[in-house]
């Protein structure tokens, strides 16, 4: 296995684990390798669209799809375990991701009021709702932190 996807699957292996995105220093210390070596990986990775650094900080993960570094409006509660995400797509993402339920926990753009999603046995439970997206899918990565 290359090492772009040693480093992918160790930092995916991490939030699932611990909720968090780890740090260059943190991936380079499990898989002994040097954090200069973690911080190409993560731009390579960048590079395909499979990882976000924080735009200032080549050592952070802003963003590793479906997953969030930061907290966002999107949280992700997978038995009782808070995971972020970086819009409502990627919000219906992290329980597919985890193989499990979730419920989400958003609010309605137009007004603000509290929306929870449901996700049970691999599907969004139905409800009486519609998800917006102001920019084409195919247009997202042009800026994909502020999309």
């Amino acid at each position: 296995m290359d090492f772009d996807t040693v480093v992918k699957l160790n930092i995916y292996e991490a939030i699932a684990k611990t909720t968090k995105a780890p740090t260059s220093a943190e991936v380079a210390k499990v898989l002994g390798a040097s954090v200069e070596e973690v911080e190409a990986a993560f731009a390579r990775l960048h590079k395909k669209r499979l990882l976000v650094p924080e735009p200032d900080n080549p050592s952070q993960i802003r963003m590793a799809p479906p997953f969030s570094g930061i907290a966002t409006p999107f949280l992700v509660k997978v038995r009782n375990k808070p995971y972020y995400a970086n819009c409502v797509w990627d919000a219906l993402g992290i329980p597919a991701a985890l193989h499990d339920d979730a419920v989400v926990e958003a609010s309605d753009g137009y007004s603000g009021e509290p929306i929870n999603l449901e996700v049970k046995n691999g599907k969004p439970v139905m409800q009486e709702c519609a998800i917006h997206f102001a920019v084409p899918a195919a247009r997202w990565w042009e800026d994909i932190i502020y999309t």
